[in-house]
């Protein structure tokens, strides 16, 4: 049997009225790949932040080798030999990826590191130009030189939380094997997810956590339904997440959203989306899946109004808003969910209710709000709470919201469910579903192909800014080879 490499005792950690950590006690063991689940809010993150040392317990102890290590600081950790990857890559956009990992392993930025660089990732079959800049490369391309730089310091323990969840599955496959082979030499990952079946594929032993605590642990194989009563606990939850997807009526011939020859603008200059046309009617739901980096994030932000369009244009229910404010867009019938719940979709420093009256654009009494965080299963239920104390899947849920206090005729979402648990993002799939019936129309810009199958009348593949391949029918799962694809080479 392995031996304890590090023992978490009795660790409690509290922002304000949230209690995110409950006196959560476990064993760690050298060699070993420990996978840590829990549905949004359970805690997962924050234990992550406690053993790199983000945050500081307020209570507990964490020992290492069988003795207490105290971190205030991740460079505490990194003394350790502890690394943590994290879902939004923690790179400086202007520096490139040499300088990015130079600075992260503190070394020079020489040749020789170039070459030390090159060879760990050609050891894998990826093939990236150490010199480009950052904000040059994809999301995918982004997590492998997290991964690399995390590697390059050779770390005792790597902290994985949430890093490969939108891997596309060929990368998220070498992502594993490089996991593997680094706990092969006596080491040890904690991997952090809410997704069960990449649980599966990756952990030999699995803690669950609810609420802070920890619920169950499993020593060894585990099956999925298993899993899903430890980290949900409910029928109606497990019903939900089984749910078969809805059946919709023949659409409506009426465009709500029309985008024709749309040319925008990265943030550098460059050609984001290149002459894309696209159409939703009135209860339909239009997926466009592709890789991190191809010009959706543009797209969503171009609809939105949020980012001038170069040229082309765009209709919604018929007027031209190509020109317009992204206020005479919501008052045309757009809504709109960004990708990123931090920085765009919603004010953190606002209280959950003043962030859904700044949503609904009128007067919302406490009966409807608390009817939302309730449906949406935003923890905890305190519509008084500042939004920053939430966990990433609730703040995301808090950004979702908007879908329930509005009466829009288009929604565009872009990664709506990138951050949530199986139940969450089942209930965020319900309610796209229900607005299509109700004659609304949804673009889902989205990188899981799985949710674009699922719910869609037809998914676009979008390669270098544009519609590289578009696939309709009846039965879109019979199309998935085709489309994961496209997504690769167009």
């Amino acid at each position: 049997m392995n031996r304890i490499f590090i023992r978490v005792v009795d660790l409690y950690k509290r922002f304000g009225d949230v209690v995110a950590l409950d006196g959560v006690t476990l064993d760690i063991f050298s060699n070993e790949i420990l996978v840590i689940l829990g549905e949004n809010g359970s805690g997962k993150s924050t234990l992550a932040k406690v053993l790199y040392g983000v945050y500081v317990p307020d209570r507990g102890k964490i020992i290492v080798d069988g003795s207490e290590a105290r971190f205030s600081s991740p460079f505490d950790a990194k003394k350790k030999g502890f690394v943590m990857i994290s879902q939004r890559p923690q790179l400086i956009d202007d520096l490139s990826i040499l300088e990015n990992i130079a600075l992260f392993i503190g070394e020079s930025p020489s040749g020789a590191l170039a070459k030390r660089i090159e060879s760990f990732l050609k050891s894998f079959d990826i093939d990236i130009d150490v010199y480009k800049k950052v904000f040059s490369i994809s999301y995918t391309e982004k997590q492998f030189i997290e991964l690399t730089k995390a590697l390059l310091i050779n770390p005792r323990l790597l902290i994985v939380d949430e890093a490969a969840t939108y891997l596309p599955q060929d990368l998220k496959t070498k992502f594993f094997e490089i996991l593997r082979r680094f706990v092969s030499d006596n080491r040890t990952v904690i991997y952090i997810t809410h997704k069960i079946p990449e649980a599966l594929e990756i952990g030999s032993r699995f803690v669950v956590l609810r609420r802070g605590k920890v619920a169950r642990i499993f020593n060894g194989a585990v099956n999925p339904s298993e899993l899903r009563h430890a980290m949900f606990g409910t029928e109606e939850y497990l019903k939900l997440v089984s749910r078969q997807p809805l059946q919709r009526e023949s659409k409506s011939s009426k465009n709500v959203l029309s985008v024709d020859k749309l040319v925008v603008l990265d943030d550098y200059g460059k050609i984001a989306v290149n002459r894309l046309s696209i159409d939703v009617k009135a209860g339909e739901i239009v997926s466009i899946v592709g890789v991190a980096g191809n010009g959706e994030k543009e797209l969503g932000e171009a609809i939105a109004g949020l980012r001038k369009a170069s040229s082309g244009f765009i209709k919604i229910d018929g007027f031209d808003v190509t020109k317009s404010p992204p206020s005479e867009r919501t008052r045309k019938g757009l809504v709109y969910v960004p990708e990123d719940p931090f920085k765009e979709g919603t004010a953190v420093t606002l209280s959950i209710i003043e962030n859904m009256r700044m949503y609904a654009r009128e007067r919302l009494n406490q009966d409807t709000v608390l009817d939302a965080i309730k449906k949406l299963g935003i923890v905890p239920e305190n519509p008084a709470i500042q939004v920053y104390k939430l966990s990433g899947g609730n703040i995301q849920k808090v950004s979702i919201s908007r879908l329930l206090l509005t009466m829009p005729k288009v929604v565009v979402a872009h990664n709506p469910t990138r951050m949530l648990d199986e139940r969450s993002r089942a209930l965020v799939l319900d309610i796209l579903q229900r607005f299509s019936l109700s004659g609304g129309g949804v673009l889902l810009i989205t990188e899981d192909v799985d949710e674009a199958i699922q719910i869609s009348d037809k998914v676009a593949v979008m390669v270098d800014g544009r519609i590289a391949k578009l696939f309709e029918g009846s039965n879109l799962e019979s199309f998935r080879s085709e489309i994961e694809k496209a997504m690769v080479h167009g």
